[in-house]
C-alpha cells in the first residue's frame, strides 16, 4: 500500500480543493511561525497540486487539438515521479497519452527540477562574485529556498554554452585597434596549481565600438608563442586586418604581430616605455625629464618629436644618453599613431584602455584563489563582465570625424569595410 503523500490532503484545483480551509490554515501556520516557502513551507502543498493541474490542461488540450486534426489519441493510464522545487522534493502524477505525442512544457519528460525562479538571482550573485556557499546562505536567508550546493553550481554551470557561443563567435574582417595584454592567475592542472597568463584582447570596430574581443586561458607565463596561437585563432574566427595593435614591449612579440597581421601597424606602449625610463632617472630630475618626455610623444607630427627628442639628448647629454637610445631603439613603434586623429591617437599611445579591463578582471579573481579549470574561470570572467557591459561597449566619442581621417590615412583598406 502507498504511503500517503502530503498532497493527498489536496485535490487538483476545481475538483474539490477547499480554498478557505487551505487559507485558514495558512494564516495559522504564519501566526505560529511556520514560513511560507522552504522545505517545511506552508505553501509546499501547492506545488504538486498546481502543477498536475498544469499538466492536465496541456494534455487536455493535446488530445483536443490532435482529435481536430483527424487523429485517434486518448488518455493511457498514469505515471508519477519526484521533481525538486524550492521547497524541496515534491510528488506528482500525471496522465500519458496512448500515442506518446504528447510533449508536456510545464515539466518536460525527463525533467526533474521545476523552474525555481532563482536562477537569475543565482547568476547574479555569482556575476558580483560572491561564493557559491554565500549564494546558498543568501537565497535561504531571504526566500526560505534551500538549494544545494551542487544545484547552485548546475546553475552556473548551465551558462556554459552561452559562454563557449561568445568564445566562438565569428569576428569581423577589420578591427581598427587591437589592444592586447596579458593577466596572470593561478588556475588548476594536471600536475598541480600552475600561475598562467589569461590573454586579454580588447578592440575597436570599424563602427567605433569598443569590445572585449577574446579571452585565452594559456598554458604558463606570458610568451610570444602563445600570443602566435591567440592571434591564429583570432584569424579562425574570421579576422582578416587590423590597422593598430597596441601591445607592451614583450620579448618576440612584434615578429609574431607582423607575421599574422603583416600590415598593421604596431603601436608600443608609451606609458610602458616611461616607466622603464623612470628605473635609470634620479628622482630630483624625474618631473623635468618627464615634461621633456611628454613633448615627445604629444608633438604635433613625428618630425616635431623628433626635434622634441634631440632637444631632450641635449639638454641631459653625458647623463641620460640611454634614454635616449632607448626611444631611438623603439621610435618607428612609439611614433605609429603619430598620425592618427588626435582622439584615436591619444587612446592608442598607451595600454590605458584594456589595463584598465584588466584591473576589473584581477578585481574578479583576487578572492577565488586557484580556478579549479579553464572553463570555471570562463564562466566566471563572461557573467562578471557580461554584468558591467556598458562600461566595454561603449562608442568612441567623434567617430564620424574619426571615420572620415581615417579613410584618408588608409583609404580602401578601411573604406571597403565600412556599412558591411
Amino acid at each position: 500500500m502507498r504511503r500517503k503523500n502530503e498532497n493527498d490532503n489536496l485535490d487538483v484545483i476545481g475538483e474539490g480543493f477547499d480554498y478557505e480551509t487551505f487559507r485558514k490554515e495558512v494564516i495559522s501556520g504564519l501566526i505560529s511561525g511556520k514560513p511560507l516557502t522552504g522545505e517545511s513551507g506552508l505553501l509546499k502543498p501547492l506545488i504538486a497540486n498546481f502543477v498536475q493541474g498544469a499538466l492536465d490542461a496541456e494534455m487536455e488540450n493535446h488530445l483536443t487539438s490532435e482529435r481536430g486534426e483527424g487523429l485517434s489519441n486518448r488518455r493511457n493510464g498514469k505515471q508519477s515521479k519526484k521533481i525538486r522545487s524550492e521547497s524541496g522534493e515534491v510528488e506528482i502524477t500525471y496522465d500519458r497519452d496512448r500515442n506518446g505525442t504528447f510533449e508536456p512544457v510545464t515539466v518536460k519528460k525527463r525533467q526533474h527540477q521545476l523552474g525555481l525562479g532563482f536562477d537569475h538571482q543565482i547568476l547574479e550573485l555569482y556575476a558580483m562574485s560572491t561564493s557559491i556557499s554565500d549564494i546558498q546562505t543568501h537565497l535561504k536567508r531571504m526566500y526560505g529556498a534551500e538549494m544545494s550546493e551542487g544545484r547552485i553550481s548546475e546553475v552556473i554551470n548551465a551558462t556554459w554554452d552561452q559562454v563557449k557561443a561568445w568564445k566562438e563567435r565569428s569576428l569581423p574582417a577589420l578591427f581598427v585597434v587591437l589592444f592586447i595584454d596579458a593577466v596572470h592567475l593561478k588556475i588548476r592542472r594536471s600536475d598541480g596549481v600552475a600561475t598562467v597568463a589569461l590573454y586579454v584582447v580588447y578592440g575597436i570596430s570599424v563602427e567605433g565600438k569598443r569590445e572585449i574581443v577574446a579571452l585565452y586561458p594559456g598554458e604558463g607565463a606570458e610568451g610570444a608563442a602563445e600570443w602566435g596561437r591567440c592571434l591564429e585563432e583570432l584569424k579562425h574566427r574570421g579576422l582578416e586586418d587590423v590597422l593598430i595593435i597596441c601591445s607592451d614591449g614583450l620579448t618576440g612579440l612584434k615578429e609574431v604581430l607582423q607575421q599574422a597581421f603583416p600590415l598593421a601597424r604596431i603601436q608600443r606602449c608609451v606609458v610602458h616605455k616611461i616607466r622603464n625610463c623612470f628605473k635609470l632617472i634620479d628622482s630630483k630630475d624625474s618631473k623635468e625629464v618627464l615634461r621633456q618626455l611628454k613633448g615627445v610623444y604629444q608633438a604635433v607630427n613625428e618630425p616635431a618629436a623628433r626635434l622634441a627628442l634631440e632637444d631632450f639628448a641635449r639638454y641631459w647629454k653625458g647623463k641620460y644618453d640611454i634614454i635616449q637610445q632607448m626611444w631611438e631603439k623603439d621610435w618607428d613603434e612609439l611614433m605609429a599613431s603619430m598620425d592618427l586623429p588626435l582622439v584615436l591617437r591619444k587612446m592608442t599611445y598607451t595600454t590605458n584602455a584594456i589595463e584598465n579591463l584588466n584591473r576589473e578582471i584581477r578585481r574578479i579573481t583576487k578572492t577565488k584563489g586557484a580556478w579549479v579549470s579553464d572553463k570555471a574561470l570562463l564562466i566566471q570572467l563572461f557573467l562578471s563582465l557580461e554584468r558591467k557591459k556598458k562600461s566595454w561597449n561603449k562608442k568612441v566619442h567623434q567617430w564620424q570625424s574619426i571615420t572620415r581621417e581615417l579613410t584618408i590615412i588608409f583609404g580602401q583598406r578601411f573604406s571597403k569595410h565600412i556599412n558591411n
